[in-house]
């Protein structure tokens, strides 16, 4: 079987820890080469059908498609990314058969006017209908908004946005909601102003007046900006409520399902510059399989060999169980799902790469994150730092003094591997979340060629008895928590001192137990 290392070409950019979180914003539309961005871009099956539609709609292809999308995910869930990419191909046309030649056949319209506006820019002395009116040169029509600020009727959008086909892209409209709401403008506030202009612009749009205008906005579902989407909702329920028919109707769009294969063609295409034919996959696949099988048969595991052999063929350089792993905490507060997902792998195939690691293994483990590396600390403390106590005693820790460092010595990895997925799979923070692995799914996520999973049953009792944070659910499931397992802590501490030592400080405690002592009568 070929290796990482045989197979896999990292990009450089991954090596560079200045570009760990190369995040583009709107406002950088006119200053990202297309080139670069295009080349690290996959489509999902959420862009896949915002450039179909709004393709349709700005070439005037149907009268039916709508002109108005909603990317609604949680922070880091590409939707910024989605938005950049429409607005390139908008701006440049010469990308657009590269980019959508596999689902769409793009006609010849020219570049399309784009106007961008980022919710981060909560200065606006004018309003949203303002700054969209300065980048269309056209500010002047909107003259008798501005002083004082009122929101333009649909009418007015319909005259500033009439004639060539114009693109709106609105991404993290949340905060600039929240910044509106404290700014007073006569006896209302500007959010409010802010939503009937968005409400009007959006009957314009979606009216037969303006055939090849589009609005694209973004919503940060989940997030802590809760009353600025709401603000967002009630302006899109006032265009249901004015226009009913459904080819006006919003278009909502998830830009990447988190929980699908598509999030490892997204890290294949961000991270890989090469990755090998199919025939060399398919080997891979197999040699795993076969070590799952034998797994099997020893009844170590009762993970399917066929099943992941298919999940290999999809997951591809990055082993199958990373998806449903990383996916337990992608509803923590704060995290950004695609974003940082990214970012982790990026981590751990330069510390691969770098170490030498690549050369031994044949898939990226969901496990293989060094945890006494700067960076990869940051990102687990983002999704939880509650468990540093744990990590810290029972994983991994500077000059090898934790638990699991202690029980593989300089030979083995074992113990740190099986912990590193017990604490994986106790990051979440969700209400009633699943916490916890089975001896038995572990052993089929560590099963590999490379492994003698029979020795693991040592590491697991050792693991076991005399980590301090790892407890055991109902269920059979092992999880880390910040409790102290005191049981643990009882048998390390004994087994930890001499027979003599142990029956010294026992005499001396019930000494002072049952001290005799004596009262004046």
């Amino acid at each position: 079987m070929k290796t990482l290392a045989d197979l896999c070409k990292p990009r450089a950019s991954v090596f560079d820890k200045a570009r760990l979180d190369t995040v583009y914003n709107l406002d950088d539309l006119s200053s990202i080469h297309p080139d670069e961005f295009l080349s690290e871009n996959f489509v999902t099956e959420g862009m896949r059908i915002l450039l179909t539609e709004a393709f349709n709609r700005l070439e005037g292809r149907t009268t039916s498609a709508s002109g108005t999308f909603l990317l609604s995910q949680s922070m880091g869930g590409g939707k910024t990314h989605n938005l950049i990419t429409l607005g390139l191909l908008a701006k440049y046309p010469k990308y657009r058969k590269q980019v959508m030649a596999d689902f769409f056949k793009p006609g010849d319209p020219g570049a399309v006017t784009v106007v961008a506006f980022s919710g981060q820019k909560t200065s606006t002395p004018f309003g949203i209908w303002g700054e969209i009116a300065e980048q269309l040169n056209r500010k002047a029509v909107f003259n008798e908004f501005y002083s004082p600020l009122k929101p333009p009727d649909p009418n007015r959008w319909v005259e500033l946005l009439r004639g060539e086909p114009v693109l709106i892209l609105l991404d993290e409209l949340p905060p600039y909601f929240e910044a509106a709401r404290a700014v007073a403008v006569g006896d209302t506030y500007l959010d409010r102003l802010t939503e009937i202009s968005l409400a009007n612009l959006l009957v314009a749009v979606n009216s037969n007046k303006l055939p090849r205008a589009c609005v694209v906005i973004t919503d940060l579902s989940g997030t802590a900006y809760a009353g600025g989407s709401a603000s967002i909702t009630q302006a899109l329920q006032s265009l249901n409520d004015l226009e009913q028919e459904v080819n006006r109707n919003v278009i909502r769009i998830d830009p990447v399902k988190i929980n699908t294969n598509e999030i490892y063609h997204i890290l294949r295409t961000r991270i890989f510059e090469k990755t090998p034919p199919i025939a060399d996959i398919e080997e891979v696949a197999d040699a795993y399989g076969v070590a799952v099988d034998n797994a099997k048969k020893m009844g170590l595991s009762e993970v399917s060999p066929d099943q992941l052999k298919t999940d290999i063929r999809n997951a591809y350089p990055f082993h199958p169980a990373i998806r449903d792993l990383y996916a337990r905490f992608k509803e923590n507060r704060g995290f950004q799902q695609t974003r940082a997902l990214i970012r982790i792998m990026r981590l751990i195939v330069s510390h691969l790469w770098s170490s030498g690691a690549a050369a031994k293994h044949g898939l990226i483990g969901p496990h293989e994150f060094d945890l006494q590396d700067a960076s990869m600390l940051g990102e687990i403390r983002q999704i939880n730092a509650g468990l540093e106590v744990a990590v810290a005693r029972d994983i991994a820790a500077e000059g090898g003094s934790a638990l699991a460092q202690q029980i593989d010595g300089a030979a083995s990895t074992d113990a740190q591997d099986i912990a590193k997925l017990i604490f994986l799979s106790s990051l979440s923070t969700a209400t009633n979340p699943v916490l916890g692995l089975s001896r038995s799914e572990i052993l089929g996520d560590l099963a590999a060629p490379e492994r003698d999973v029979v020795t693991l049953r040592g590491v697991f009792d050792r693991l076991q008895s005399d980590a301090w944070y790892l407890h055991v659910s109902r269920d059979g499931k092992l999880f880390f928590k910040n409790v102290e397992n005191l049981k643990a802590k009882v048998a390390t501490y004994a087994r930890n001192k001499l027979r003599e030592q142990r029956e010294k400080e026992l005499r001396e405690r019930l000494g002072d137990m049952f001290k005799v002592t004596t009262r004046a009568a």
